[in-house]
C-alpha cells in the first residue's frame, strides 16, 4: 500500500570540482522510491551544475521522450527536483522554508559535498504543470 507522503527527500553528491557524482530522490518518511530513486542518473553524472542549473525544461524533456504522461512527470520531477537542489546549494534560490525546496543539509566528505533537501512534491507539481508539458501532471 502506497504511503501518503507528500514530502521527497533528495541526496546529492557534487565532486569538489562541481560535477554531480550521483544523487537519489526518494520519499521522505518511508524512503520509498519515486519511480527509480536516481531515473536520470546517466544525464546527470559528470555534469557540472552550472549545465544542470541552466538547462530548461524543454530542453531536458526534448532529451528525454516519454512514451506515458506518468514517466514524463517523474522524469520532469527528477530533473526539476535536482536543479532546485542544486541552485538552492550555490545561492541561485534561497532553499528556505517557504521555497518548495529547502536545504537540510550540506555535508562535506572525502569525495565531495553531500547535499540533502527536503522537497514540496505540491510545489513540484505546480512548476511543472505551469511548463505545459505533460496533460495529467498529477503527484505519484
Amino acid at each position: 500500500m502506497p504511503c501518503n507522503d507528500i514530502t521527497d527527500s533528495l541526496k546529492i553528491l557534487v565532486s569538489n570540482d562541481d560535477r554531480v557524482i550521483k544523487y537519489a530522490l526518494r520519499k521522505k518518511t518511508c524512503q520509498g522510491e519515486v519511480g527509480r530513486k536516481s531515473l536520470i542518473n546517466k544525464w546527470l553524472k559528470n555534469k557540472n551544475i552550472n549545465e544542470i542549473t541552466s538547462c530548461s525544461i524543454d530542453d531536458f524533456a526534448d532529451a528525454h521522450p516519454s512514451k506515458s504522461t506518468t514517466w514524463e512527470y517523474l522524469y520532469l520531477k527528477h530533473f526539476l527536483a535536482v536543479q532546485a537542489g542544486l541552485s538552492a546549494l550555490v545561492g541561485l534560490q534561497s532553499g528556505g522554508v517557504k521555497d518548495y525546496v529547502q536545504i537540510a543539509s550540506v555535508e562535506q566528505t572525502p569525495e565531495g559535498t553531500l547535499l540533502e533537501v527536503d522537497i514540496s512534491v505540491n510545489g513540484l507539481t505546480e512548476e511543472i504543470k505551469a511548463c505545459g508539458r505533460c496533460e495529467d501532471c498529477t503527484p505519484q
